[in-house]
C-alpha cells in the first residue's frame, strides 16, 4: 500500500511537476503494453546478470554493470514520465558504463590510473588522456564488430536527442504558436502520447540490449549458462 504523501505536498511547483510526472509514467504503462514488456523483459535480464555475478573474479567490472543497470532503470522512470530529452542523457550514461567496463576487462593496468583520478591534478589529466570514448567504442567494434558498430550508432543518438544541448533536442520539445501579433515559444517539460515517445521508448530498449550484449563479452560463459544470451536474441526481434 503506497504511504500518503507528507503534509504540503502538492502545493510547492516541484511537488506538483512530480506528480504530473507520475500520472505520465501510469499512462505510458497503460497504453504502451508491447514496449512496457520488452522493457521489462531486458530488466529481467540485467537482474539475472547481476544475481549471476556472485562469486565472479572480476568484481570490479561487475560494479559497472550495476551502474548500467541503475542507468537503465532511471532511463525507464524519465521515458515513462515523458522528459524525453532527459532521457537521453542518462542512456549516453549507461552505454559509458558498460563501455569502461568493456575497457577494463582489456586495459586491467588501467584501473588502478582510474581509481587515482583525485590524487593530483597530473593524475586527473593522465585519466582525461587515457579514458576517451573514441577510443572505447573503437575497442568495443574490435571485441565486437556488430555491437561495437551499433554502440557507436546509438551514443551519437544520445548525443543528438538530449545527451548534449543541440537542435534535435531543443526542437523534439519546442512547440511554437503564431498569431497576428506575435509568435510565442513553448517547451514541453512532459510528453504525451506522441511519436517522440514512443522513438524514445524503442531507444531506450536498443540501448539495454546492447549494453548487455557488450557486457556478454565481459562474462559469455555465465550469460550463456544463465539463458541470458538466447534471452536477448529474443529481445533484438524488431528493435
Amino acid at each position: 500500500m503506497p504511504l500518503p504523501p507528507p503534509p504540503n505536498w502538492g502545493r510547492d511547483e516541484i511537488s506538483k511537476f512530480i506528480d504530473n510526472a507520475r500520472i505520465n509514467e501510469f499512462a505510458t504503462f497503460a497504453n504502451m503494453k508491447e514496449d512496457i514488456a520488452r522493457l521489462s523483459d531486458i530488466d529481467f535480464s540485467y537482474r539475472k546478470a547481476i544475481e549471476g555475478l556472485n562469486h565472479a573474479e572480476d568484481w570490479f567490472v561487475g560494479l559497472f554493470l550495476l551502474r548500467a543497470h541503475s542507468n537503465f532503470l532511471a532511463a525507464c522512470r524519465l521515458c515513462w514520465s515523458g522528459q524525453i530529452p532527459e532521457s537521453y542523457a542518462v542512456l549516453r550514461s549507461c552505454l559509458e558504463n558498460s563501455l569502461y567496463g568493456l575497457y577494463f576487462t582489456r586495459n586491467q593496468s588501467s584501473r588502478e590510473t582510474w581509481l587515482r583520478r583525485h590524487d593530483s591534478t597530473t593524475a586527473k589529466k593522465k585519466v582525461k588522456n587515457e579514458f576517451k570514448i573514441t577510443t572505447m567504442l573503437d575497442l568495443a567494434v574490435e571485441v565486437d564488430k556488430a555491437e561495437g558498430e551499433i554502440a557507436k550508432k546509438l551514443y551519437e543518438q544520445t548525443i543528438d536527442y538530449g545527451a548534449h544541448p543541440n537542435e534535435l533536442a531543443l526542437m523534439q520539445t519546442l512547440q511554437i504558436y503564431e498569431s497576428d501579433k506575435q509568435v510565442e515559444f513553448k517547451i514541453t517539460y512532459l510528453e504525451g502520447n506522441s511519436i517522440q515517445l514512443k522513438l524514445t521508448l524503442k531507444t531506450v530498449a536498443q540501448v539495454g540490449v546492447n549494453v548487455l550484449s557488450l557486457f556478454r563479452a565481459v562474462y559469455p560463459e555465465r550469460f550463456n549458462i544463465l539463458g541470458i544470451t538466447d534471452g536477448l536474441r529474443h529481445i533484438k526481434k524488431g528493435l
